[in-house]
């Protein structure tokens, strides 16, 4: 992953998995959390800025 990455991140709502939330965002900025880890601050279509584990996150299209 890196910055300019479509990404996607999907979250149950509910224990019983019935349902998903999906959100979509632009990769703005990495920071590295441990030796084999890393953060994504990510700015999501809603326009709401998260920083998000990387393992938590999937991407979608990769910035040229």
């Amino acid at each position: 992953m890196k910055v300019g990455d479509l990404v996607k991140w999907e979250n149950a709502l509910t224990d019983s998995m019935d349902h998903y939330q999906q959100q979509h965002g632009i990769i703005v900025q990495m920071s590295r959390t441990g030796h084999d880890t890393f953060s994504a601050q990510v700015l999501f279509t809603d326009g709401d800025l998260w920083w998000m584990d990387t393992h938590k996150l999937v991407v979608v299209n990769e910035s040229r």
